[in-house]
């Protein structure tokens, strides 16, 4: 292979072989003017951990699954940013999202110790995406950051939620504080046009908000369950044709998927089984928007479960978004 020459570049002529790439989920083109957004998809990231009262260091989640090791590639790998290539995928031998224009709206700035005032942010950016027409696909974080979204969701009233995850987050407050990685749903069932919640894959939990959540109406399916009824019938279980919107804490994963969270729970659920349950999901019914949660790389040695996220996300949008 000869080697470029200078002689052989103009001045201010781009060398084909250096490329800079920004910093973006599958390195969709970034949009950090809402003003401006045009894209189907539009991917927020919320680097927010201080609701967390275990384990800290899910505020890194987004910028590490944006540095993710995953086989999609959203643009072209010469940098033309081109959605109509879409994300090849081996197994079905044909691009997923083709077509499907995204843009990475970059992270939402957070104030320390000022939870309401980067909520009413995160509410206030959701609300914006929404009302350019686009999909919000949010990245945390922790959490706590669940209830926020769906705040700014109200437009698609009634909605049902499905929620993944080891623990059933229903706690009322935790020494008075209301808004802590323990208590999103429980925020969510608050609000006046929240319809239907299932929690699925739960294998933790306290009996008050367990009876709470039961009384409220919630339908709770533990991982045991889950197997048994098995992901297709976990699905078959939600409303169909309705305004839904999942949200996924990696922690319903098993540690041996995803040991990269501030509270694994022994016995949760593999990645083949939580990718039948969502695609099922999503093709019943109208998904608004969904997020991703408590990834934590301080606690993901090998990137496994960066990996695992930033699948689980494009195997959410293939299934909502095919391939035109």
């Amino acid at each position: 292979m000869s080697r470029p020459n200078e002689s052989d570049h103009t001045a201010g002529e781009v060398w084909p072989i250096i490329r800079a790439q920004p910093r973006s989920f599958f390195k969709a083109p970034l949009c950090t003017n809402l003003d401006k957004l045009d894209a189907d998809v539009a991917i927020i990231g919320v680097p927010f951990d201080q609701g967390t009262f275990g384990r800290p260091g899910a505020r890194f989640g987004p910028d590490a699954i944006r540095d993710a090791p995953r086989g999609y590639n959203y643009s072209d790998p010469y940098g033309a940013q081109t959605p109509a290539e879409g994300l090849y995928d081996i197994d079905i031998e044909d691009e997923l999202l083709r077509g499907v224009t995204m843009a990475d709206c970059g992270n939402i700035t957070i104030v320390p110790s000022e939870v309401v005032e980067n909520f009413g942010k995160l509410t206030a950016v959701v609300e914006k995406v929404v009302e350019r027409g686009s999909f919000p696909v949010v990245v945390g974080g922790d959490h706590a950051i669940t209830f926020p979204v769906v705040r700014g969701l109200g437009k698609f009233s009634p909605l049902n939620i499905v929620h993944f995850d080891a623990h059933l987050d229903y706690t009322h407050d935790v020494q008075g504080v209301l808004y802590t990685h323990g208590s999103p749903i429980r925020r969510c069932r608050e609000l006046p046009f929240v319809d239907h919640i299932t929690s699925a894959g739960i294998r933790a939990a306290r009996r008050k908000p367990y009876e709470e959540a039961k009384q409220d109406g919630t339908l709770i399916i533990t991982t045991n369950r889950f197997r048994e009824l098995g992901p297709k019938g976990v699905a078959e279980l939600i409303p169909q044709g309705e305004n839904l919107y999942i949200t996924f804490d990696i922690d319903v994963m098993d540690p041996s998927q995803a040991p990269g969270t501030g509270t694994p729970e022994t016995g949760g659920l593999f990645y083949h089984e939580a990718r039948e349950c969502l695609t099922a999901l999503v093709t019943r019914s109208n998904l608004v928007a969904f997020d991703m949660v408590e990834v934590a790389p301080p606690y993901d040695a090998s990137e496994v479960t960066i990996g695992l996220a930033a699948r689980l996300m494009v195997d959410i949008l293939a299934a909502r978004f095919p391939s035109k």
